[in-house]
């Protein structure tokens, strides 16, 4: 039985969200885990556009813009990644040791629900990138990946700080509180795009 591409990116995204829920039920998880899961998945998605850049060049509708939207959108993933690990991973939470030790489990893979949420995006761009017969088009810069990190950082900012500043009864579960608002918002965008 062969699986669709969107029966693939629907089971990827359930698979990841009930990992994701996991993590929060056992507060196992910071604003920096979702956020960089975030970030690696547009990461592997452009990466596996590289790929296809060049083993499947003929099928690319326009092979030029492809790889100028893919070096662009590498950049971006670039300048996301530090200000990601710098911001989220270290000075949201520089007062919780614990939490910082969280985002260094993270970010040095050691957390193994975060790695299998990696290897869940991995084996579904695997699976779409040997699925792809058709033309294949030019990614916008702001692609729903991009967007959504966008988003997500602005969005992980403000929850932040009206959890931890203006309601301080939310402190002990403010990581919890900041999470669950990305995991909506990827939802959707995911939802909308496998349409």
């Amino acid at each position: 039985m062969k699986l669709t591409n969107i029966a693939v990116k629907s089971i990827s995204l359930a698979l990841i969200t009930a990992f994701t829920i996991v993590e929060i039920i056992n507060k196992e998880t910071t604003v920096f885990y979702i956020i960089y899961l975030f970030w690696f998945d547009e990461f592997i998605r452009t990466v596996f556009d590289r790929v296809a850049y060049r083993f499947k060049k003929e099928n690319i509708e326009n092979p030029i813009q492809f790889q100028q939207q893919n070096k662009e959108r590498f950049f971006l993933l670039g300048v996301y990644f530090i200000f990601i690990v710098v911001l989220f991973g270290i000075i949201i939470d520089w007062k919780q040791m614990d939490l910082i030790g969280l985002n260094y489990s993270v970010l040095l893979f050691k957390n193994h629900i975060f790695i299998f949420c990696l290897l869940t995006i991995i084996a579904r761009e695997i699976y779409l990138y040997q699925s792809k017969t058709d033309k294949i088009r030019p990614k916008s810069v702001a692609s729903n990946g991009i967007i959504i990190l966008h988003i997500s950082i602005v969005l992980g900012l403000l929850i932040w700080f009206l959890s931890t500043q203006k309601f301080q009864f939310m402190l002990d579960y403010s990581n919890v509180i900041s999470i669950i608002p990305f995991l909506l918002l990827k939802i959707g965008f995911e939802l909308k795009s496998v349409e």
